[in-house]
């Protein structure tokens, strides 16, 4: 599984990176589980990467994730990507999804949920934390 974490707070986007190597059992996440901390890198990694999992926060250095959506999902080789919308305003919600945003994540982030969004999908045991 490939993953494209784009998250200008690097704290966050590292811990994000460490919880899911360790929940999904990421044998060489330092090829397939890539943190971007803007959405200039985090398009050149998408496009090298081809990853299954594209987590975007929305307030970035030079530019907004939720403008990005629509393109990263209309893009021939990433059509079954999945996509997480992350950001404090709960009121991109629904445009967000209208953007074709696959799971929306309130910040602060709670791991809690990003378990949930994984074990919807069947990719982590229940009961891991």
């Amino acid at each position: 599984m490939k993953i494209v974490i784009i998250e200008d707070e690097k704290d966050l986007g590292v811990l994000m990176r460490n919880f899911l190597v360790k929940q999904l059992n990421i044998k060489s996440p330092d090829a397939s589980v890539k943190v971007a901390s803007s959405l200039s890198e985090g398009l050149q990694w998408i496009n090298d990467l081809n990853p299954d999992w594209i987590f975007i926060d929305n307030n970035l250095p030079d530019g907004k994730g939720i403008n990005e959506i629509q393109r990263i999902k209309s893009a021939d080789k990433l059509q079954g990507a999945k996509i997480v919308m992350m950001s404090a305003m709960t009121n991109l919600k629904e445009e967000a999804f209208k953007n074709g945003a696959d799971y929306f994540l309130d910040k602060p982030i709670s791991f809690v949920e990003v378990r949930n969004i994984f074990n919807t999908n069947g990719h982590m045991n229940e009961g891991e934390v």
